[in-house]
């Protein structure tokens, strides 16, 4: 299911663009306008948020797979970090689907007072009638510098000369298996904070597209 643009300011008195309370359900659009009101104060979400979504927020701050903080820890650090940084100024739906009855995931361009954009996959998990997001996919461009198997999944380290990042995934990706090294690509990932190999952080691969 697909939804269509919408662009809406974070400021409370401004009101959607385009309908589209009829294409995303009531209960998910409600908490998704809740985490966007609050998006300066991370705390404020907290009730929004799984453990895992913060652990994710976090080491993509903090960037140091070694600091082993409490949730609670990690939480305030993101939280004393976002008050110094960038305010968002206003974001922008332009991908929504279901997977399933329990996984939402909505396509999120962000504006932030610098004029700075980026575009990010957030995925909405259903825990106990309650949804919260639960990963943050980033969009990537590069070319795969190097293709390889780990166990039963594939790993792939995409950049450029300059910076490069490593992505895993398992086969039931689409388009994965039919990478080539030197392919240009458009990756989605999230961190996966739940298995760290060899001490480093890496991303978990959500959807990944060569570029022609």
């Amino acid at each position: 299911m697909w939804i269509r643009r919408v662009r809406k300011s974070v400021r409370a008195s401004d009101t959607l663009t385009d309908n589209v309370e009829s294409t995303i359900p009531s209960d998910i659009a409600q908490v998704v306008h809740q985490y966007f009101q609050n998006y300066s104060s991370f705390k404020a979400s907290r009730g929004l948020q799984t453990d895992t979504y913060i652990r994710e927020v976090f080491y993509a701050t903090k960037k140091d797979p070694a600091d082993l903080r409490t949730i609670e820890e990690m939480e305030a650090y993101v939280d004393e970090t976002n008050r110094h940084r960038l305010q968002l100024k206003s974001y922008e739906i332009d991908e929504f689907f279901m997977l399933g009855s329990a996984v939402a995931v909505l396509g999120v361009t962000r504006e932030f007072g610098n004029g700075h954009r980026n575009r990010v996959l957030y995925v909405l998990h259903k825990d106990r009638e309650t949804w919260k997001f639960h990963h943050i996919a980033r969009s990537h461009r590069g070319h795969v510098l190097d293709k390889f198997r780990v166990s039963e999944q594939l790993g792939f380290v995409i950049g450029d000369e300059k910076a490069a990042m490593l992505f895993l995934t398992t086969q039931d990706v689409p388009n994965a298996a039919m990478l080539m090294q030197g392919d240009h690509v458009n990756v989605e990932g999230y961190l996966d904070v739940e298995q760290q190999g060899s001490g480093e952080l890496y991303y978990r691969i959500f959807r990944i597209n060569r570029i022609h």
